[in-house]
């Protein structure tokens, strides 16, 4: 009896282990991070950050990416003229111009300098 009772909970306990199962096709490990290149979308939902050498460039109506805004990956100007119209970035500093702040990774917010 004790050998049927001991034989009845060792198969129980057998049905109970399964093995994992492999994912179904199409389901994987995640991708690796993805950085768009120049000209594609950025910023958004998905907070897409572009790669070395580029920015994340909002138009005026996006506010800086508020509200998850896309702007898009644009080179960053490696040189800039030296003339003075002054642009408020997106992280509150006031530039000498578009390109001066692009050059610094940073989108503008509007033209003129920042209000304090």
């Amino acid at each position: 009896m004790r050998i049927l009772l001991t034989s009845l909970f060792l198969l129980v306990l057998s049905a109970c282990y399964s093995t994992p199962n492999p994912p179904p096709p199409g389901y994987g490990p995640p991708p690796p991070q993805y950085t768009p290149a120049p000209g594609q979308q950025c910023g958004g939902m998905m907070g897409l950050v572009c790669g070395n050498g580029q920015y994340c460039q909002y138009a005026p109506q996006a506010q800086c990416g508020a509200a998850d805004q896309t702007g898009v990956c644009r080179p960053r100007p490696q040189i800039c003229t030296r003339e003075y119209v002054p642009v408020c970035g997106c992280d509150g500093r006031t530039y000498g111009n578009a390109c001066t702040a692009a050059g610094n990774g940073i989108s503008v917010a509007y033209a003129g300098e920042c209000r304090r």
